[in-house]
């Protein structure tokens, strides 16, 4: 029998709408890195929940990913060949690909976490 999980604590809700805002965390690795022009990292994103086991970790365990690097939707004037070329693989791609490019789901719940809490101190 599946269990449907709980919904979001007023915390998580919270943290699932401030990512959502963006960045997308796979966009900003590749800004970091020097391999993608900041002024194309993507805002306005999905909430992507980390999973353990194909089980969802929790709401808390996510993060902001850009349509593209979430569920692969290349933007309307972009082929995949140039949406792959310019932001690189998205997450159905394959979760190893995915992970070795932008960092371990750990890696980027740290970073959207960070992000969070820099908005909140403007």
């Amino acid at each position: 029998m599946w269990s449907k999980a709980p919904p979001p604590t007023a915390e998580e809700a919270a943290r699932i709408e401030a990512s959502k805002i963006g960045p997308c965390m796979a966009c900003l690795a590749l800004a970091t890195q020097g391999l993608l022009e900041p002024t194309l990292v993507v805002y306005g994103c999905d909430y992507n929940h980390a999973k353990s086991g194909n089980k969802r970790r929790g709401h808390s365990f996510g993060y902001a990913l850009c349509t593209w690097h979430h569920r692969r939707h290349p933007r309307s004037e972009k082929t995949f060949a140039q949406m792959r070329e310019q932001w690189g693989p998205s997450l159905m791609d394959g979760s190893r690909t995915f992970h070795e490019t932008y960092g371990s789901d750990d890696e980027l719940i740290a970073q959207q976490t960070f992000v969070i809490e820099q908005r909140s101190q403007q």
